[in-house]
């Protein structure tokens, strides 16, 4: 038994829920951007699955999750450092605490 495409693009959508259900009921900004990632890596779940969708798996879907999931990683970086610098200039890792943030 294989999977199909209608089964990675289920995957994808219940990854990418799970992503938006984090990114609204987390408070502190790790919680955020983990969710963020989740979200982010629910497309490169249904790029592989539709890669594989044809008469064989190809090397161009793989080639593209992987542009994919790097572009994930820079994203995050960059997020981490921002996160960083907030939590180091305001002293907490809470978003509701980024309001105060007006200079």
């Amino acid at each position: 038994m294989t999977a199909g495409p209608g089964a990675y693009a289920a995957l994808s959508g219940v990854v990418f829920a799970l992503g938006v259900f984090g990114l609204i009921t987390r408070s502190s900004t790790w919680g955020v951007l983990m969710a963020i990632a989740v979200m982010l890596s629910a497309p490169v779940i249904a790029l592989v699955g539709f890669s594989q969708g044809g008469s064989g798996p190809t090397a161009a879907g793989g080639a593209l999750a992987l542009f994919a999931v790097l572009a994930i990683v820079a994203i995050a970086a960059t997020g981490i450092g921002l996160a960083l610098l907030v939590q180091r200039r305001i002293g907490s890792a809470d978003v509701d605490d980024l309001v105060e943030l007006e200079d």
